[in-house]
């Protein structure tokens, strides 16, 4: 029997308040350069926390989560139209960035550490046959947004930003150089 919805909101509210003060485990290891699934580029982790940010960052409350709630409370869509959009547009990036392919897979771990966004969109899918109203799913989804922006605000925090502050001054005014305003005219900045 499939999981009921209520346990699975349960199981998300439980790991939101084990982070909402504490550090995720997973973005500790992160932060240290630890990715046992090989991801990364050039012996680098710097580009996994990019990830790690951008697309907590998409799934949660600056992308996906307000069209979400629109589909919800809009009358013409119905709760398996909402389930399906739900499914279609988390499904992979959950799968990318926490699904583990086993230890003989050239993925021998959670993609970018993140596997419990696999595991509790997985648990969601599986239980949608128990959600039988937009309030219910309402629900859920509140609880699965509130774990991936909690998470997301991590990621804001523990973001190595020093590491690229000072490898990009701001330039304005009369320091731009000529060709690089002519540049911005061609851009249509001026």
């Amino acid at each position: 029997m499939a999981m009921d919805w209520r346990d699975v909101k349960a199981e998300i509210e439980a790991e939101i308040d084990k982070i909402w003060f504490d550090e995720p485990l997973e973005l500790t290891l992160s932060k240290r350069g630890i990715f046992p699934s090989g991801a990364g580029a050039h012996q680098q982790a710097f580009g996994n926390f990019v990830f790690l940010f951008a697309d907590t960052h998409a799934i949660g409350g600056f992308v996906i989560e307000a069209p979400m709630y629109s589909f919800v409370d809009n009358p013409s869509f119905t709760l398996d139209h909402c389930k399906t959009i739900f499914t279609a547009i988390n499904m992979n990036k959950c799968r990318i960035m926490g699904a583990n392919h086993g230890p003989d897979s050239k993925c021998p771990a959670a993609w970018l550490n993140m596997p419990k966004f696999q595991k509790f969109y997985l648990d969601i899918e599986a239980c949608l046959d128990t959600v039988k109203t937009k309030e219910e799913f309402k629900s859920l989804l509140w609880s699965w947004f509130n774990y991936v922006d909690r998470f997301n605000k991590w990621v804001y925090v523990l973001f190595p930003w020093s590491a690229v502050g000072d490898q990009m001054p701001l330039i304005t005014g009369k320091d731009i150089s000529p060709a690089d305003l002519e540049l911005c005219k061609e851009a249509g900045l001026f």
